[in-house]
């Protein structure tokens, strides 16, 4: 008989460090190259939002409204941002998770294995996930969030994902605002010297180490629990308008230091002209 059976805390430890590792699931879902693969990306991305939140000069503005409620644990949002500007925000909310351990946070992630890369090392830093997204499991993640978000945890989701159209904002933000009472708060960033993987889907950005970061907030929104089916219809389009207000300034004050893979001669580029595109290895 093990030390640790014989002992609820060590028992309670053993669960919470499986649960660390590999969520809901049994261990057994997940093969042994999984297992090494996700345990290598969640490495990494933890020292990668180590280092942002370490290196880079990170200001934030707009975040008044709802900072000290979401870090006092007296209050929660629902952060919506387009996909790829998620990756910096998630080092955002690792700081503040730092600074506080009462703040609670669960983010909407895909509900396939792949998801498991960005799952893990969202709880391996002090988060939660809703599994699921409006190509898989729609119902179910919004049920869980509905649940989480009354509960007190503030919500992290995109309005693009998981696999877009880029930039076209999905209803499942609105209804989760209308079901609980909790907030909408729209926030993006810009940053002096960013990685964009330009053939991507989402045209995925990442600061680079050293790099000012520029996080801009909007004011929380509220949708009444009455809000007709028309009425949810407007205010999507409307927070897809703001986002993409948000967009433009965030795109007009980002400098685009490195893309991967490199242009080619005379690629079209969706995002700018390859002309402004500052690559260091030239």
């Amino acid at each position: 008989m093990s030390v640790a059976r014989g002992n609820p805390q060590l028992i309670a430890w053993e669960q919470f460090l499986r649960w660390r590792k590999y969520g809901e699931r049994a261990p057994s879902e997940f093969s042994l190259r999984q297992r090494l693969t996700n345990a290598a990306g969640s490495m990494g991305a933890r020292a990668f939002f180590r280092m942002l939140s370490d290196t880079c000069d990170i200001h934030v503005e707009g975040d008044d409204p709802w900072r000290r409620p979401v870090q006092n644990a007296s209050g929660n949002v629902i952060w919506l941002l387009w996909h790829n500007r998620i990756a910096c925000f998630t080092a955002l909310v690792d700081i503040l998770g730092r600074r506080n351990h009462a703040i609670r946070v669960a983010s909407i992630v895909s509900a396939s294995k792949d998801g498991e890369l960005l799952a893990r090392p969202i709880r391996e830093c002090g988060g939660t996930e809703i599994r699921g997204s409006s190509s898989s499991n729609a119902t179910e993640a919004l049920r869980e969030a509905v649940s989480a978000a009354r509960a007190g945890y503030s919500i992290g989701t995109v309005g693009d994902g998981p696999r877009g159209p880029r930039y076209e904002l999905k209803p499942g933000p609105v209804l989760l605002a209308k079901a609980t009472g909790v907030p909408i708060v729209l926030g993006t960033w810009a940053g002096t010297r960013v990685v964009q993987f330009h053939r991507a889907w989402d045209q995925m950005m990442l600061p680079l180490p050293f790099s000012r970061v520029h996080f801009k907030f909007e004011a929380p929104i509220h949708v009444q629990p009455d809000a007709s089916a028309d009425e949810i219809a407007a205010i999507r389009r409307d927070l897809e308008a703001r986002l993409m207000r948000l967009t433009a300034w965030a795109d007009a004050n980002t400098g685009v230091a490195w893309q991967i893979p490199r242009p080619r001669p005379g690629e079209i580029l969706k995002r700018r002209k390859a002309g402004a595109i500052a690559d260091k290895r030239r």
